[in-house]
This record gives structure tokens, C-alpha cells and sequence, in this order.
């Protein structure tokens, strides 16, 4: 087998009149003294989104399961309990790759190449190295995950056995909850100007502002 060597893609330079404005959370080193401080707060703001998620999808699912789940297109297999517990747990692992593909697809849809990677043993997806980013392109990548999988499951769990439906809302909670990261800088994002573009690197998000 041979593999074929592709050349380094030249890097965009940064148009003029553009500068560093340092890092997009480099303010949460003054608020979090330690990344033991940082995860707790971060584990608590979780419970917005999710609670938020209850509200408007697993509440009127129980409603609609109590009633028998009259729009399911096929029944539960005859599965034991530990089939269940696998398939669930393998479904939680797929929307792991599913969310941070969708955010890669929102880059290619944008005209950039994603870069994917592992993190603390979890997937991640990002901008090449040295690409920016403007922010509207940033808003829609970080928001991409959220609104597609929970519109997309959203609508599918009506049609899912109860038993399914049940898997599948859990892993759209999660996900909700897992997407505070993504709320985060999205709410960061979209407090600087329209024409202020972004960039990541190894150690976070460099915002560059013109003037």
C-alpha cells in the first residue's frame, strides 16, 4: 500500500488592520482559580440547558408515551434488558461522534476543511489551524449540534417504540446538557463585532477586531 503526501495548505493571512484581542474566555482564569472550580461550575450551568430540554421534550414525551405512542411505525424487539442497556449506551457513544461531525459539516458547508481530534478522551471538531472564522460562521458551527439533533430527534421520537423513544430522549438530553460548552461561546461570540473574526489554536479562541 502506498499513501501519498498532500502539501500544507497555505494559511489565510489576516486582512489588514486587524489585531489580537487575546483570548475569547481568557477572563475565566480571574472567575475559576482552577480547572477543579471551572468543571463544578460548568457541571451546575448544565442543569439551564437541560432543565430547558425537560421542559420541551421529555415532559410532553411521557404525556405522548403514557398514551401508548399511537404514531410508533414499528413495535419493540423482544429483546432482554441488557440488550437494551447496550443499545442505549452504544446510541450515547454514536451522538457523541454524530454532534461533533455536525459541527465539521457545518465548516465544510461554510467553505472550511474541519479539523477532528480527541480531547480528554472525548471528540472534538475545529477550524483548521491558522483559518478564520467571522462571526457568523462561529455562531453557526458552535449552534449547528443543538439545533439539528434536538429538531431532528425531536421529531423522530413520536414514530420510535416507547422503548426506543426512551433511548433516544435520553441522548438528546445529554446532549443538550453537553452542549453548554458550545452555549458558551456562542453567547461569547456574539457579543463582539459583526466583522471580528476568529481563530483557534492549542490554547483557545484568539479574537481579532479591525481598528
Amino acid at each position: 500500500m502506498t499513501t501519498s503526501v498532500t502539501s500544507p495548505q497555505p494559511v489565510p493571512a489576516l486582512p489588514p488592520g486587524y489585531t489580537c484581542r487575546g483570548d475569547l474566555f481568557a477572563d475565566l482564569a480571574q472567575s475559576y482559580p482552577s480547572e477543579r472550580h471551572l468543571l463544578i461550575a460548568a457541571n451546575f450551568l448544565a442543569l439551564v440547558p437541560l432543565g430547558v430540554a425537560v421542559v420541551i421534550l421529555w415532559l410532553p414525551y411521557q404525556f405522548y408515551a403514557a398514551l401508548g405512542a399511537p404514531l410508533a411505525l414499528f413495535d419493540a424487539p423482544d429483546w432482554p434488558q441488557w440488550g437494551y442497556w447496550l443499545a442505549g449506551l452504544a446510541l450515547v457513544g454514536a451522538s457523541l461522534f454524530v454532534h461533533e461531525g455536525l459541527h465539521g459539516l457545518a465548516l465544510v458547508l461554510q467553505g472550511h476543511r474541519p479539523r477532528f481530534g480527541y480531547e480528554s478522551g472525548y471528540p472534538y471538531a475545529a477550524v483548521q489551524h491558522g483559518e478564520y472564522l467571522t462571526r457568523r460562521q462561529y455562531l453557526i458551527m458552535a449552534l449547528t449540534p443543538l439545533t439539528v439533533m434536538t429538531v431532528a430527534g425531536g421529531l423522530l421520537l413520536p414514530f420510535l417504540p416507547p422503548a426506543f423513544g426512551q433511548m433516544q430522549l435520553i441522548v438528546l438530553l445529554l446532549n443538550t446538557a453537553a452542549c453548554l460548552g458550545d452555549l458558551a461561546v456562542a453567547d461569547r461570540v456574539r457579543r463582539w463585532p459583526a466583522d471580528t473574526l476568529f481563530a483557534a489554536d492549542d490554547e483557545g479562541i484568539k479574537v481579532f477586531t479591525s481598528g
